[in-house]
């Protein structure tokens, strides 16, 4: 009795591995686009989680961190004695829960300058706004009887950079305390000046180079290099140009001394899969809302404080021609007095000529009697004019009266606009001081 061989056949397998040989490849291509899908969604949510944290830690601490020198997460601001631009995120400094965000490179745009103003350095929480502001008379006018002695300054036109101070004392432009309920609160170069309206200069300032200077950070766009704010890379699932880094391309390359990276939104390719995310200063500048911080502190400020200021100058000007106003009524006042005497002294001509011509009379016997009524007309005249006089002399008591009442009450209003030009300059260096 014979058994039956059981197994597959030579063609069986033949057919079966012809099989998995057609399907394999796409099953491995379809993996492959399932894994790539789901790390880069997972890199995703970590960049994204990042960049929520960086732009988080810039509102608290009024800077970005400096770059971290491995995965451990702590910031490192130099490297070798110099600033560094490139690294790694430093999550544990900025608190972030994901300690895989620490396999994410990360650079930050830095570029100080020993001129506040002038400062761009993204990495360091830096003085850099100090309020353009109006010169205010010191010391303040007196209000007197009499033109003013300390008059305001006369308004002048002066070119002034956003963020530099003009004021009453060239010498030391603000005092030394940094206080908000201070006059003036803040001086340059303070600790507690430092606010996000400091950021937003830096982000102005830095933003006038498109081009990005030769050390700074910067995204490869189109063969330029683009300035931008921070860069955060994610290496993608593969070593897609097979040079042994997880970076590909400019990313893997990118050093302190030379902070360039690929562009955001580069197509994946064989030799390329990593994801960038890059804001500009521009775009960062929109999401802070620092238009219209700067605005309100830099020009607006300054503007009403011009407005103050001008009317300052022409209500101290309008009290002194109300001082002029007052002497001039003074004179008419001594004027009218004056009037009073001389009609009181045709009175007195009168009589004397009523008496001559009634000697005369007398003496001619009548026939000269006539002068006697042109005497008495000369008195009665002499008589109305002193009575107008007294009248005018009054009218002209009553008008020194008003217009010194009229110079003593603008008083209040000169000495008003005063408080409030410097009120201004104050309010300016608050909202800096405060911060936003």
């Amino acid at each position: 009795m014979k058994r039956s061989m059981q197994g597959f056949t030579l063609v069986e397998i033949s057919v079966i591995l012809l099989a998995l040989g057609l399907i394999l490849p796409g099953a491995i291509v379809l993996w492959q686009l399932s894994e790539r899908q789901r790390v880069t969604t997972v890199q995703v949510d970590v960049q994204q989680q990042t960049r929520d944290a960086l732009v988080g830690y810039l509102h608290s601490n009024y800077r970005l961190p400096c770059p971290a020198a491995d995965t451990a997460g702590v910031e490192s601001c130099t490297d070798g004695g110099d600033l560094r631009h490139v690294g790694f995120v430093p999550w544990r400094t900025l608190g972030l829960p994901r300690p895989e965000a620490g396999g994410l490179r990360y650079g930050v745009y830095r570029g100080p300058s020993a001129t506040a103003h002038e400062d761009r350095d993204l990495a360091s929480a830096v003085d850099r706004m100090n309020p353009l502001r109006v010169r205010t008379p010191n010391p303040k006018p007196q209000n007197k009887d009499a033109p003013n002695d300390k008059a305001s300054p006369i308004p002048s036109v002066s070119t002034v950079q956003l963020g530099m101070t003009q004021s009453g004392n060239d010498v030391a432009p603000l005092n030394t305390a940094c206080n908000a309920s201070d006059s003036p609160p803040c001086p340059l170069g303070v600790a507690k000046a430092v606010n996000l309206v400091d950021v937003c200069l830096a982000l102005n300032t830095a933003n006038d180079n498109l081009v990005a200077p030769t050390g700074r950070l910067a995204a490869k766009m189109l063969g330029t290099r683009r300035s931008v704010a921070f860069v955060l890379v994610a290496p993608g699932m593969l070593d897609a140009d097979g040079d042994g880094k997880a970076f590909d391309g400019a990313n893997a390359s990118a050093t302190s001394a030379d902070p360039t990276f690929e562009a955001p939104g580069t197509a994946a390719t064989s030799a390329y899969d990593d994801s960038v995310v890059a804001p500009s200063h521009a775009e960062l500048f929109g999401e802070l809302h620092c238009g219209a911080a700067l605005s309100a502190i830099s020009h607006a400020h300054f503007n009403a404080a011009t407005g103050a200021f001008v009317m300052e100058r022409a209500l101290y000007d309008y009290r002194d021609q109300l001082f002029v106003a007052v002497k001039l009524a003074e004179a008419n006042a001594a004027a009218a007095a004056a009037g009073v005497a001389g009609a009181a002294a045709g009175v007195l001509a009168g009589i004397k000529e009523g008496v001559s011509a009634a000697a005369d009379t007398t003496m001619s016997a009548g026939a000269r009697s006539a002068q006697i009524g042109f005497a008495a007309a000369a008195i009665v005249a002499a008589g109305l004019s002193t009575y107008a006089s007294i009248g005018i002399l009054g009218l002209a008591g009553d008008a020194v009266t008003e217009a010194k009442k009229t110079h003593s009450d603008f008083a209040t209003r000169t000495t008003a606009m005063t408080e409030l030009a410097i009120s201004i300059n104050n309010n300016t260096l608050k909202a800096d001081a405060i911060g936003y």
